[in-house]
């Protein structure tokens, strides 16, 4: 996606978790074993694991002396793997393919490199089928997907379409686009195929049965990466002009901007060829335009645009102004995120600080605090909390929409609240480490003491 969201990656096990039947998080029993916990504290799988993780959809990674593997909600291991064998959960619990329908990805040391040029073999864990599809793919597509195929590159390097489900190949591996075979979006996926300079040269739509929809000709998608939102996706002609295409391959806003983003909401953001920039609906219509470099980051219908040096005003799609921030030193506002507040940044000298602001303008957060994981407010605010960090003593909290901190413990270290609970790390003053989780009153709800 050309949108990117910066962030530090790391693969971190205890985190809450949800399904069906609950939220249950990870946990050190006094055995120095680990479990399973629910949102009151309570043991619902006693504390039997080398290490665990957290649950995502029906299952939770867990550990058995050098072995890693898998777990039901029963405390049954369902797989357990070689030693030679490492997973990987995906960026911060986010997990690869979303948080309760993605998978795990496996790998492998192989011996040499493979046709893609990596040196392992490579397999996934489904997080809701509990399919283990064995080490036996130069490639995974861990790209999110809301499809039950995900692709996969066989010895030869071609890729092709593995249900989720079974395990089974249901496309066969024949597609030879680029390092990474496109994954379903919307029951469609886009493959595109390269020349030796890596430009592309051809594209394919492909349903989920495998039926082909090729383009018109001179009409080709825009980049590797390309999502289908909103039933279009950014394609671009012989002329490097951009547009966009429905799933039947037809052309339905013609190519004439220099440059295009993906649809969000029934809108997109784009370049036109005067060099202003704009929001277009999905007729094509230019419904906002501005000279200014900026782009309108379209967002939960709204954009905004900088109106003066450190003024950012809030538009909705339909023009109409809905209020300014300015101030000293202020460098970026945010459109509005899941919650209704937008974050604002404030720069003084390299150092930058978030504050938040309501859909009426004002503040309900000065701009002190740092984001530990750099993300917009959506990607972790769970729960009506949201993790910041004290740039001066680096300790971390939470505040809920008015602003309000959540609690006074001094936590050294802490992850996003997921569903009841949040896991933090406390260091006391007598030099013991305190691990576990609080609920949302900012009270201890289970811990363990190092």
């Amino acid at each position: 996606m050309k949108k990117l969201l910066c962030g530090l990656l790391c693969l971190l096990m205890l985190l809450g978790c949800a399904s069906a039947e609950g939220y249950l998080y990870a946990a050190n029993g006094d055995n120095g074993l680990w479990g399973h916990i629910d949102e009151t504290g309570n043991w619902v799988i006693p504390p039997k694991f080398d290490d665990a993780g957290d649950f995502r959809g029906n299952y939770a990674w867990i550990q058995q002396g050098d072995r890693e593997g898998f777990a039901n909600r029963d405390g049954e291991i369902v797989l357990l793997l070689d030693e030679n064998v490492v997973s990987d959960s995906g960026y911060d619990g986010f997990y690869y393919g979303g948080r309760e329908t993605g998978i795990w990805l496996l790998y492998k040391k192989a011996t040499g490199k493979n046709s893609l040029g990596t040196e392992w073999l490579e397999g996934f864990f489904d997080v809701q089928s509990g399919v283990y599809s064995g080490l036996k793919w130069r490639g995974v597509n861990h790209r999110e997907s809301n499809s039950r195929l995900i692709a996969v590159a066989d010895e030869t390097g071609k890729w092709g379409y593995v249900s989720r489900d079974t395990g089974e190949m249901v496309i066969p591996a024949k597609y030879d686009s680029d390092n990474m075979g496109s994954n379903f979006y919307d029951g469609y996926a886009v493959v595109t195929f390269w020349d030796d300079d890596y430009n592309i040269v051809q594209t394919l739509l492909l349903d989920e049965t495998g039926k082909e929809y090729p383009l018109p000709e001179g009409i080709n998608a825009a980049n590797c990466d390309t999502v289908i939102s909103g039933g279009l996706f950014e394609v671009v002609d012989e002329n490097g002009l951009y547009g966009y295409c429905n799933t039947s391959g037809e052309v339905v806003i013609e190519p004439q901007f220099a440059y295009t983003f993906e649809f969000a909401d029934g809108y997109a953001e784009v370049e036109l060829t005067d060099g202003t920039c704009g929001v277009i609906d999905q007729t094509g219509k230019v419904v906002i335009r501005t000279t200014d470099t900026h782009y309108a980051d379209v967002r939960h219908g709204c954009y905004v645009l900088p109106t003066g040096e450190h003024s950012f005003t809030m538009y909705n799609v339909a023009g109409e102004e809905l209020f300014t921030l300015q101030g000293e030193n202020i460098v970026r506002l945010w459109t509005p995120e899941e919650n209704g507040l937008c974050m604002y940044v404030v720069e003084k000298g390299r150092q930058r600080r978030c504050g938040w602001v309501n859909m009426q303008g004002e503040i309900i957060s000065e701009a002190k605090w740092w984001l530990p994981q750099a993300l917009p407010m959506d990607d972790h605010y769970f729960s009506g909390f949201l993790l910041v960090q004290d740039p001066d003593t680096i300790l971390y909290n939470y505040i809920n929409e008015r602003g309000e901190l959540l609690t006074s413990l001094p936590i050294s270290y802490a992850l996003d609240f997921y569903g009841a609970l949040a896991y933090v790390v406390v260091k006391h003053d007598d030099g013991t480490t305190q691990y576990g989780y609080i609920n949302q009153q900012g009270e201890w709800v289970y811990s363990w003491t190092e």
